[in-house]
């Protein structure tokens, strides 16, 4: 590309799986003179290298982005919160309904939401008074995701509390527990005696204030259930 030919008009850089979805928002946007740029590699590296040739304008950015060509997952909120920081205004566009999710990226900055479902005209609309930097979110809807998202974070730090109060060891038996493996098992498995593991099992329960190995699993399973929320 010639220098000449680099726009500096403030960019709208869409970034989502979705080619069919991602090409059609980037042509129609062009055919409004806007400048639009669909990421060439969804990768977090290869994201932030292609955002740091593009005026900060808005990140158009979905949830599901799967993984990235390094192979790890790519995290929408926290990819939000670094393009909030670099001077972008992000819009979510998703076709999910998780809202720990959605309250997730709000709480990291992004100015708002829209679903895939919306009829396309309402999408392109909302793009652009997001770019314009008009509202784009009720203001207490984006209250109610904010309150949401604390409220999952507190609940995730009360499941890491409970399970820090095992041991590495104990945290090994109750997993193996939940697989459905007996007593007997583990500790053939792990060459230890039965006696041993009789007694983790016991300190488990104890740590965990249950009475049985069944509470135990259920307590183990409903904990770690929040802590993904």
């Amino acid at each position: 590309m010639q220098v000449s030919d680099v726009r500096t008009d403030p960019a709208v850089f869409i970034i989502d799986d979705h080619a069919l979805i991602s090409t059609t928002i980037e042509f129609t946007l062009k055919g409004r003179g806007i400048n639009a740029v669909r990421a060439q590699v969804l990768g977090k590296t290869q994201l932030q290298g292609q955002a740091a040739t593009l005026q900060p304008g808005l990140v158009l950015l979905d949830l599901d982005l799967g993984n990235g060509v390094d192979g790890r997952p790519l995290d929408a909120a926290t990819l939000a919160g670094e393009f909030v920081v670099q001077g972008w205004t992000v819009l979510i566009l998703t076709g999910s309904t998780d809202r720990g999710r959605i309250a997730a990226a709000i709480a990291a900055g992004a100015a708002g939401w829209l679903s895939k479902a919306a009829p396309f005209p309402d999408l392109i609309y909302a793009i652009l008074d997001a770019l314009a930097g008009r509202p784009v979110m009720d203001a207490g809807e984006r209250e109610r995701l904010l309150v949401e998202h604390r409220a999952a974070q507190a609940q995730r730090r009360s499941s890491d509390q409970v399970l820090s109060r095992l041991t590495s060891r104990e945290r090994e038996v109750l997993a193996q527990l939940e697989a459905g493996k007996r007593a007997t098992v583990i500790a053939e498995e792990s060459f230890v005696s039965i006696s041993t593991v009789r007694s983790q099992i016991r300190s488990i329960l104890s740590k965990l204030n249950v009475k049985s190995q069944l509470e135990a699993v259920a307590l183990a399973r409903s904990l770690r259930k929040q802590r993904r929320v």
